[in-house]
């Protein structure tokens, strides 16, 4: 396949005419939009159906057409003499095989390195080796001759492929040459547009902006530092990791997590601060009290219960897994509007210590949901005020996981990030970043209750979204071809320059105030009543606005903030 003029070998057939090349690039075209466009989830491949079942037919046409050459391969490798193919047919040939093993490959890869589950995966297996083994037998069997030809002795036989034993007549002919044609062109346009969307995905999480620069002012901490958290604080997808935490999954990050390059900042004054890095990926509230066990082994309690006065900082990220915020945007980007769907999502499991009645996700669901959380956070938090009593004890909000900006228009570039935005209207996402106002807000409300310290990521954050127009500091989906490891579970998760970002965000806090801010409005109250039943705003409880939330601290005032 390949060239126009076929002549090698016995025979003086000319199967692949011009024609048929416009066949092949037809389908090819076709069906990379038809992907293409299900990545986007636009009408009418919006569904998630619908995009089971495309995926099904890409996945079987691909092999199918994988069998059909690699068993043809076979032939031509074995039997040379049959062949009626060329060097640039056989090329082709190679260069087809590999594109479409490639794409079956990295479809694998993706399924079983993510959380779709044995039946999409047992689906996957048994679709793909069903037509690969259709595909060989059509290769080496040929079609069956009508017995209105055969009674008249006329017509010439027809084959998969052609000329594939001794005694095959000059006559033979491709049989289904025009369908084999556009069957192949057809894998070949869903395996580019699966490459396309890999490599996007892949330069998108790589190309990224340095980290916010550290200040050059030092600030001084009195004692050791403690750090603990979650996913956000560990490190999560940047590995090395440290020794033995990969196989609890805690996968604590040993150069890019942001307490390893505070502390070193917060040393470079000559002090040694002495650091201990506890926070453990996916850890809820309540673990940074408690042991936990994981199939990798027991994760213990990330503090000890002891009262620890030589202790100087302790910094924190917390409750985003008790939010299951990982399920949330996953849902999200499957259904395409979810916030008014039904939370949790089916068969996911709730991670909060008591149950929240299921509801919309904006307005039942959701609010309920921050609201366990927040009394979650009220105990451990006044638990870390005891036991470190004369340690500044910062907790970190959460940036946003979509940008404000509109999702790009034509032609949909980059594809990436093209198709995560377009999945999620404006108001879509206006409604998520409401959500996380509430949930940081009541972080901050539960750390100002407890007498501790809290500072928003939101104004260093800006722009730098998943997919936000100044690049990003927090992934957005992984990149598929990220070696050694396809998908180590960075999606939404802070990069390298997040890490950085994190650690000047709380450099320059540390810098502007060197005790903790009061963070009371003139004249308000100096207590927090936090209300039982409904979320409030700081503002109605009296509190000002938290440091970073409008402007980086100590911005213009501090050379680096």
């Amino acid at each position: 396949m390949g060239g126009t003029s076929l002549t090698a070998g016995k025979g003086n057939a000319r199967e692949w005419r011009l024609p048929h090349l416009l066949y092949l690039a037809a389908a090819a075209i076709i069906l990379f939009v038809i992907v293409f466009w299900s990545a986007l989830g636009l009408p009418p491949f919006s569904g998630i159906t619908v995009e089971w079942v495309l995926g099904g037919i890409f996945i079987a046409l691909a092999n199918l057409s994988l069998g059909a050459l690699a068993s043809g391969a076979v032939i031509e490798y074995r039997h040379p003499k049959w062949s009626r193919l060329g060097l640039l047919d056989h090329i082709f040939m190679a260069i087809a095989i590999l594109a479409l093993a490639g794409a079956d490959v990295g479809v694998g890869i993706w399924l079983f390195t993510s959380t779709s589950g044995a039946l999409a995966q047992g689906l996957f297996i048994i679709i793909a080796l069903a037509a690969i083994a259709l595909g060989a037998w059509l290769a080496w069997h040929p079609a069956p001759i009508p017995p209105v030809l055969k009674a008249g002795g006329g017509g010439p036989r027809r084959a998969l492929w052609p000329h594939h034993d001794p005694d095959a007549p000059e006559t033979e002919q491709w049989g289904p040459f025009t369908p084999l044609t556009m069957l192949l062109g057809g894998a070949l346009g869903v395996a580019v547009a699966v490459a396309y969307l890999g490599i996007s995905a892949w330069h998108e999480n790589v190309d990224v902006p340095a980290g916010y620069p550290m200040p050059a002012a030092l600030a001084s901490i009195q004692g050791s530092y403690l750090a603990l958290g979650d996913s956000y604080s560990a490190g999560e997808g940047l590995p090395p990791f440290a020794d033995g935490t990969a196989v609890t999954a805690c996968d604590q990050s040993t150069d890019s997590a942001y307490p390893t390059l505070l502390s070193r900042w917060l040393g470079s004054s000559g002090s040694q601060v002495p650091l201990t890095f506890n926070a453990c990926s996916g850890a809820l509230v309540s673990e940074l009290l408690k042991p936990v066990h994981r199939p990798g082994g027991l994760v213990p309690p990330q503090v000890s219960g002891a009262v620890e006065p030589s202790v100087g900082l302790v910094t924190l990220t917390i409750g985003g897994d008790n939010a299951i915020f990982s399920k949330v945007v996953t849902a999200c980007l499957t259904a395409g509007r979810c916030l008014q769907e039904q939370f949790p999502p089916p068969n996911v499991a709730e991670a909060t210590a008591r149950p929240v009645p299921p509801g919309a996700l904006l307005t039942k669901w959701g609010p309920g949901t921050i609201a366990e959380i927040g009394d979650e956070d009220a105990v451990v938090f006044r638990a870390l005020r005891r036991d470190f009593p004369n340690a500044r004890i910062i907790v970190i909000g959460y940036p946003y996981l979509f940008p404000k900006a509109p999702a790009p228009g034509f032609p949909y570039f980059p594809p990436l990030c093209a198709s995560v935005l377009n999945r999620l209207s404006a108001s879509e996402r206006a409604g998520m970043q409401t959500l996380q106002d509430e949930f940081n807000d009541r972080i901050y409300e539960e750390a100002v209750a407890a007498g501790i310290e809290y500072v928003s990521p939101a104004a260093i954050w800006d722009g730098h979204e998943p997919c936000g127009s100044m690049g990003q500091y927090t992934n957005s989906v992984k990149p598929y071809l990220n070696f050694p490891n396809p998908i180590n579970g960075g999606s939404f998760h802070p990069n390298a320059a997040g890490q950085q970002t994190l650690a000047a965000l709380l450099a320059c806090y540390l810098d502007e105030y060197h005790n903790p801010p009061d963070p009371f409005d003139r004249g308000a109250a100096r207590t927090v009543t936090i209300p039982a039943a409904d979320l409030a705003s700081p503002s109605q409880l009296g509190l000002g606005l938290p440091p970073g939330l409008k402007e980086v601290p100590g911005a213009d005032q501090i050379p680096g903030c």
